[in-house]
C-alpha cells in the first residue's frame, strides 16, 4: 500500500485563478475528519502540492465519541463508526482561531447541525474567524429535501459555501435548487453502509476505500449538469484515481484513509 502514502502523490498544480469559487490553490485537499482542526495540529503534515485544509467536522455543542466505535473492513474499503466527536464551536475557536489566522492554507470549516438555527449561529461566528475561507455543510445522513435546503440556506452569507452530501444522494432532484441558494460549490463525500460489528449487531457507518472510485466517477457525472464546482472526496486511493476524476471535471478531490497510511 505504500505507493498510496501522500509524500508519493504528486501532480500539475493550476493557479488559484482556476479554483476561485472554491478559493483553493490545488485541485487536492484533505477530506473532512482525516487531518484534524488545523493543519499540522494533529502531527500530520501534507506536502506542498495541498491546496486547501478541511477540518474535522464541528457542531456547536460538544459531541462525544460514539460508544461502540468500529473500523470495520470490508472488500474494497472499511466502515467507520466514530460518531464525529468534537468539542464544540466555541472550544474549537479558543484553541485553533490563532492557527488558522496565521495558516498558509485556504481553510473550510466542516459544519454539523441537526437544526438550521444552529447552523445560522456557526456560520455568522465564523465570518469573524480569520482565515476562514469556505464552510462545507455536512447534511445529514436522516435530513429530507427540506432541512438539507434549510441547513444550506441557513449557512450561506459572507463565506462560500460547499454542500457536502454522500456520493449515493447525487441524484436527488433537491439539488437542483443549490445555486439559487448561493451555494458555491458541491462535495460528494463518503456514502453510508452497515455491517455486522464483531458481537454481530449491525453498525451503520462511513465507507470509505477505493472500491468506491466507480461510483464516485458515476456520481460526478450525475451532478454535473448543476453547474456547479464538483469535489469529489470518496474513493480517491491513487494519483490515477483523482486524476480521473479531475479530468472527468471535478475541480477538486479530497482524500481521506489514504492519508492514514
Amino acid at each position: 500500500m505504500n505507493e498510496y502514502a501522500p509524500k508519493r502523490l504528486s501532480c500539475t498544480i493550476k493557479p488559484m485563478s482556476d479554483y476561485i469559487d472554491l478559493e483553493i490553490s490545488s485541485p487536492w485537499l484533505n477530506a473532512a475528519g482525516t487531518l484534524g482542526f488545523a493543519p499540522g495540529a494533529e502531527g500530520w503534515n501534507w506536502p506542498e502540492m495541498q491546496g486547501g485544509f478541511v477540518t474535522n467536522p464541528v457542531s456547536l455543542n460538544p459531541r462525544t465519541p460514539a460508544e461502540a466505535r468500529a473500523a470495520l473492513p470490508y472488500p474494497g474499503g472499511c466502515l467507520l463508526h466514530s460518531g464525529l466527536p468534537n468539542p464544540g464551536l466555541k472550544a474549537l475557536l479558543r484553541k485553533f482561531a490563532e492557527r488558522w489566522a496565521r495558516g498558509s492554507l485556504p481553510l473550510w470549516v466542516h459544519l454539523l447541525a441537526d437544526a438550521p438555527d444552529e447552523m445560522h449561529r456557526m456560520a455568522l461566528a465564523l465570518e469573524e474567524v480569520e482565515g476562514v475561507t469556505a464552510i462545507e455543510v455536512g447534511i445529514p445522513p436522516q435530513a429530507g429535501r427540506d432541512l438539507a435546503l434549510a441547513l444550506l440556506e441557513a449557512a450561506v452569507g459572507e463565506l462560500a459555501v460547499v454542500a457536502g452530501l454522500p456520493l449515493t444522494a447525487a441524484g436527488e432532484p433537491w439539488l437542483k435548487e443549490l445555486p439559487r441558494l448561493g451555494v458555491r460549490g458541491l462535495c460528494l463525500a463518503a456514502p453510508r453502509g452497515t455491517l455486522p460489528g464483531p458481537d454481530g449487531k449491525l453498525i451503520s457507518g462511513r465507507l470509505v476505500g477505493a472500491g468506491l472510485f466507480p461510483q464516485a466517477l458515476a456520481a460526478l457525472r450525475s451532478v454535473q449538469p448543476l453547474g456547479l464546482p464538483v469535489v469529489v472526496g470518496s474513493g480517491i486511493f491513487s494519483v490515477a484515481a483523482g486524476r480521473a476524476l479531475l479530468s472527468a471535471g471535478a475541480a477538486a478531490v479530497q482524500l481521506d484513509t489514504v492519508l492514514w497510511l
